[in-house]
């Protein structure tokens, strides 16, 4: 295993490798981090590199520069950034949540970068009008209108998530059909309690979550050539399984495996399905 900080144009980015072989590149979305990952990797770092970036979206464990750009564009580029940084070619990308909004706005870029993604993986994400979910739209304006307050609010409500087991269960239930154990629980939540500044980063992002944004940046999509997985937990709702049905009939070499049971964070709740799609969207490094 190794570990490290990405010194990026917006501030301290964290990665954490483990394996050898072909590259995976992991990214989680909001309050989530490399913990999300971690099942799934325990299955595919035997035959593939997998590397997991901590995008600064609430779960991270440092904050970015005061005053860094931390719009959805600029995070979109983040994430292509810490490709170049790491030096990393011919990499699978793979994503879930708000990650997977911002990869689909990073299609739109025309960022160098791009050159170094030979595959996708998309597992439950934002697309198209649904960025953010119909269901956070307010928290996104709320996050624009009065930043300070929705901070405050995000702290709040993360130290009852810690303190109170009723509150972490009925969170888990709108994101996981499993639940968290307390591992991940601490690694997702405590970031932004301990340091006001992490969450100050994940409102900041919030505020700028714009469906316009995706719409336009959806042009992008039937000019990716590169092959594309869809993995996606059938019981999610915040992100139908009809949204990744038209994800897969616009991007023009896309395959779709669909997982009964398992919700948004498909991989805590079915990490084996997850990891044994990817081995087979990805052959491995023959030695």
């Amino acid at each position: 295993m190794e570990s490290g900080t990405l010194q990026t144009r917006l501030g301290p980015v964290a990665w954490r490798s483990s394996g050898h072989g072909r590259a995976l590149v992991f990214f989680a979305g909001a309050l989530a981090n490399h913990d999300l990952w971690r099942d799934v990797i325990a299955q595919l770092e035997d035959r593939y590199r997998c590397i997991t970036i901590d995008l600064p979206l609430g779960a991270h464990s440092r904050p970015l520069s005061e005053g860094a750009d931390r719009s959805a564009t600029s995070l979109a580029r983040l994430a292509l950034d810490s490709l170049e940084l790491l030096a990393v070619d011919d990499a699978t990308v793979v994503v879930n949540d708000t990650a997977g909004g911002l990869l689909l706005l990073s299609l739109a870029t025309g960022h160098p970068a791009l050159g170094r993604v030979s595959r996708l993986v998309l597992t439950n994400c934002e697309s198209y009008d649904q960025f953010p979910p119909d269901s956070l739209k307010r928290a996104s304006a709320l996050s624009r209108a009065l930043p300070g307050l929705a901070t405050a609010l995000v702290r709040l409500q993360l130290r009852l998530l810690l303190r109170w087991p009723a509150a972490q269960r009925r969170f888990a239930g709108t994101v996981t059909a499993t639940g968290l154990d307390g591992e991940r629980t601490a690694s997702f939540f405590r970031p932004a309690v301990r340091e006001r500044r992490v969450a100050g980063d994940l409102v900041a992002a919030m505020a700028g979550f714009r469906p316009q944004l995706l719409i336009d940046a959806a042009a992008a999509i039937p000019g990716f050539d590169r092959p594309v997985l869809l993995v996606w937990g059938e019981e999610c709702t915040f992100f139908p399984l009809a949204q990744a049905r038209r994800l897969a009939s616009d991007f023009p070499r896309a395959t779709l495996v669909t997982v009964p049971g398992a919700k948004t964070w498909v991989p805590v709740d079915n990490p084996a399905v997850v990891a044994d799609a990817i081995a087979q969207f990805v052959p491995a490094q023959v030695h």
